[in-house]
């Protein structure tokens, strides 16, 4: 009787884990089907493309429903062909309207704005914590959409000396940030953005732990402001 006892006692706890598990699998895939929509992969072909036609790749999302995306200012500096592609709404075109050097961002217009997701959820980032679990959705080597996770490592870093270019306040996240991720949304477990990848530190080139992004409170005291003041091409 106690055998029977404790082998229904072992068979709980494990499927308590396997519940548990599939729970916080359920809630990671609902971050991503939240987000995911107001994504876009970008693909910015140089003003004056070489031989090989070179061709530079990021990742975007939608601000507001007029059709303005957040991306980085070094992802769009000298183009003038942007393309924009969301998950289910197709591939756009979009144009440069004005970036701020100081923090790397850029916003983009749309020039089809019929048939857009909805926004973005954006959140304050004044109350992020070390140690917080984070996710990312990116163009990461222009592969199309892939979703990263790890925790944010440390708040206020400089990136670069700010005084001779570099970026200063910054998010720190072991998330998984490459080539091609510049622009994507850093995100909340709620799926809201708390911030826009913009950097990393590597010596191998790719992925080595260590990514920065802009903090939400920061974008969203930037982005209005180059809304309201096109830059004349």
């Amino acid at each position: 009787m106690k055998k029977n006892l404790l082998i229904i006692a072992l068979l709980g706890f494990v499927l308590s884990g396997c519940s548990l598990l599939h729970i916080e699998e359920r809630q990671t895939i609902a971050i991503y089907d939240r987000a995911n929509p107001a994504v876009v992969c970008i693909h910015a072909e140089e003003q004056e493309p070489d031989a090989f036609g070179e061709i530079a790749t990021g990742t975007g999302f939608l601000w507001d429903a007029k059709g303005h995306i957040v991306t980085t200012q070094h992802l769009v500096s000298g183009y003038k062909t942007l393309t924009v592609s969301f998950e289910d709404q197709g591939t756009r075109q979009a144009d440069v309207v004005n970036s701020d050097n100081e923090y790397d961002l850029a916003v983009l217009k749309l020039r089809d704005i019929t048939n857009l997701p909805a926004p973005a959820h954006t959140h304050s980032s004044k109350d992020l914590k070390v140690g917080q679990h984070v996710y990312s959705i990116s163009n990461a080597f222009d592969l199309g959409r892939s979703f990263t996770s790890g925790i944010i490592s440390a708040l206020g870093r400089n990136f670069g000396d700010p005084q001779t270019g570099g970026i200063s306040n910054l998010i720190q996240t072991d998330a998984a940030i490459n080539p091609g991720s510049s622009g994507a949304p850093l995100l909340d477990s709620s799926g809201r953005v708390i911030g826009v990848n913009v950097a990393i530190y590597s010596l191998s080139g790719g992925s080595d732990g260590i990514g920065f992004a802009v903090p939400m409170d920061v974008v969203r005291q930037i982005v209005p402001r180059l809304i309201s003041a096109p830059k004349v091409l």
